[in-house]
């Protein structure tokens, strides 16, 4: 490694271990029903071992500004994109939910209901 601090095996081991528990946690975890908390949960453990990963054995906490904003950035425009689809997904009108593990309930206020079918003309009766 070239101009930056070396990291000694018991950090390697260290941070290593804290991953591994980390994966257990998230593994025990989905096992349990955490209802509204499970996505939260999982993006929390997920968020603190990629920060290990990239500020760890990606060596970007020795680095300056470059490497570090290119992340920023990167992390920046997956928020973005995952705002975006969430926004979508609570936009949506019933008939277009998809199926899931868990039933889906109507909102107050959405039970307005789309035009009526028909069948298209080529299968219309005589």
């Amino acid at each position: 490694m070239r101009g930056g601090a070396r990291h000694g095996g018991v950090q390697v081991l260290v941070v290593g271990g804290v991953l591994l528990g980390l994966a257990a946690l998230s593994f025990g975890l989905s096992r349990l029903h955490l209802g509204a908390w499970a996505v939260p949960v999982a993006l929390g453990i997920a968020l603190v071992k990629a920060a290990l990963i990239a500020g760890f054995y990606m060596h970007l906490t020795e680095r300056p500004g470059g490497p570090r904003l290119v992340v920023g950035t990167a992390g920046v425009f997956v928020v973005i994109l995952v705002g975006l689809v969430l926004a979508e997904a609570s936009a949506r009108i019933w008939p277009t939910l998809p199926p899931g593990p868990f039933p889906v309930t109507r909102l107050p206020g959405k039970d307005v209901e789309g035009p009526p079918r028909v069948a298209p003309p080529w299968r219309q009766p005589p």
